[in-house]
């Protein structure tokens, strides 16, 4: 109940103060009926390409899973993870897979090595997107150091699966010494001491090592091309309700945008509801001079009109297809 009420009073302070600081609902709304219908179209192909990434990214890491099952899967777990506080996506995709006949330890196995990877990429954009931006003005160094700690932070993770995946001996002295400190953690908490992680790590390491060296260049390139696609939303918002190029160049919208990727990566509302889009129109307006600013708080509204409420709506169908499908399954077997 607490983090209800702290997520209602989060959205409050969003939509009814921060909000209408930068503009009026009434101009953003005139913006938002002005959109052109191509550019509507196109904001619904790319959110397609962003939610089949996501979807093919399980189904090259799980053998017996067909696109089409992934896609399902995909987003019917994602009207759950957006609307539902904690880790209830997981949850929800977990449910699925089991019913299609995926076993656990293929859904683990995916799963560590889907965000092992997914979690690398926002890590690294900041410091490419600043770099981009710094040839064409200055840039703040409060910036640069989310930037340069987030790069840092890829790097140093980098470094520790390699050397995990390199060295069983390795992965089996990490893993006790992280669970002593797990466990020092929990003493302070006066709670009982948990597994030694030696043997948990060692496990993990023999599980994902092959899916690592046969699989992870093909994960990249999906997980580059959903960034990609999703930074073209934000774009091709932004241009169809007539922010230019005099207004935000294409590379300051790309440094904003993998900025607020990074800051958002930890999910605190559902979807980060709220926050994404306090974060996506702050930091475009101070990009833009605070020209334009009923154009820009429009467009981050179209932007998460499709990555954010888009999944949900297609997820809906998603989901109904799926129970009827296991509905007519249910009934074949107790016939």
């Amino acid at each position: 109940m607490v983090r209800v009420a702290l997520t209602l009073l989060l959205l409050y302070l969003v939509f009814g103060v921060l909000i209408p600081s930068f503009a009026s609902y009434e101009d953003v709304w005139d913006a938002l009926t002005s959109l052109d219908p191509v550019i509507v179209i196109l904001l619904a192909a790319l959110t397609f390409v962003v939610e089949g990434c996501k979807a093919g990214a399980f189904a090259l890491l799980i053998g017996p899973l067909r696109f089409p099952d992934a896609f399902l899967a995909q987003e019917s777990a994602a009207v759950v993870s957006n609307t539902v506080p904690g880790p209830s996506g997981t949850a929800a995709r977990y449910g699925i897979y089991r019913k299609l006949g995926i076993s656990t330890e293929d859904f683990a196995t995916s799963y560590v090595v889907n965000s092992s990877v997914s979690n690398v990429l926002p890590l690294v954009l900041p410091s490419i997107g600043l770099a981009l931006l710094s040839t064409q003005e200055d840039v703040p160094g409060a910036v640069w150091t989310l930037a340069l700690v987030g790069l840092g932070i890829s790097l140093a993770l980098l470094v520790l699966a390699v050397l995990i995946v390199r060295s069983e001996q390795f992965a089996r002295a990490f893993g006790a010494r992280l669970g002593r400190f797990l466990n020092w953690l929990r003493g302070m908490a006066r709670r009982p001491p948990g597994d030694d992680l030696g043997d948990t790590v060692v496990e993990w390491r023999s599980n994902v090592v092959g899916l690592f060296r046969t699989r992870v260049l093909g994960l990249v390139g999906l997980f580059v091309l959903r960034e990609i696609a999703t930074y073209l939303i934000l774009l091709a918002s932004l241009r169809g309700l007539g922010v230019g190029a005099g207004i935000l160049t294409a590379i300051e919208v790309f440094a904003v945008y993998t900025v607020v990727r990074l800051a958002t990566l930890v999910e605190i509302t559902p979807g980060n509801v709220g926050i994404t889009e306090a974060l996506y129109i702050s930091a475009l307006n101070w990009a833009a001079g605070g020209r334009e600013a009923d154009a820009i708080v429009a467009a981050v509204f179209v932007f998460r009109m499709f990555t954010y409420l888009g999944p949900i709506l297609i997820g809906g169908v998603c989901t109904v297809l799926l129970s009827r499908r296991f509905r007519r399954a249910g009934a074949g077997s107790a016939s």
